[in-house]
């Protein structure tokens, strides 16, 4: 007799299949409901801020590792070393963002040198790639909990 679905077994805790969310999450949902709006807006700003600043010091260690893996104004990353820390930056909110401006991008093939091939900046594209997913979750958690909070808002101003 082989089970399928060993959870539908009569005497087997089917709870233990529920999902269960961190507490550290559980408990910055249940402070963004409690704090001010505006509080939350600032807190949110701050953490985007931080989580933009350590991705561009990776960039910026990247880039010094690699400068031909990120071109700025069309030229390889550090040219000019007073930008790296701006560069390295502009091009980290620009990914998290998916905004995109051009000014500092990975390279790709069209920007290789002679000496440089493709694989030698995947380093580069999957820190990249990683930055732009860890955005999209940011800013759908920024949303939801600003909905959130906006319905509750509503919902408590309509009683």
């Amino acid at each position: 007799h082989l089970d399928v679905f060993p959870f539908a077994a009569q005497n087997h805790n089917t709870d233990q299949y529920l999902y269960r969310p961190s507490a550290i999450l559980s408990h910055y949902i249940h402070w963004t409901f409690r704090a001010s709006f505006t509080f939350v807006f600032l807190s949110s700003l701050l953490l985007y801020y931080a989580i933009n600043l350590i991705f561009a010091l990776l960039l910026l260690e990247a880039g010094r590792n690699q400068p031909e893996c990120i071109p700025v104004s069309g030229d390889k990353f550090g040219t000019i070393a007073h930008t790296s820390l701006s560069d390295a930056f502009a091009l980290s909110w620009n990914t998290f963002t998916t905004v995109g401006y051009g000014m500092s991008y990975t390279s790709t093939g069209n920007n290789f040198g002679k000496d440089t091939r493709p694989e030698e900046c995947s380093g580069v594209v999957f820190l990249c790639t990683a930055e732009a997913f860890v955005g999209l979750l940011y800013a759908g958690m920024c949303t939801a909990v600003m909905f959130g909070k906006v319905h509750r808002i509503q919902s408590h101003h309509a009683h």
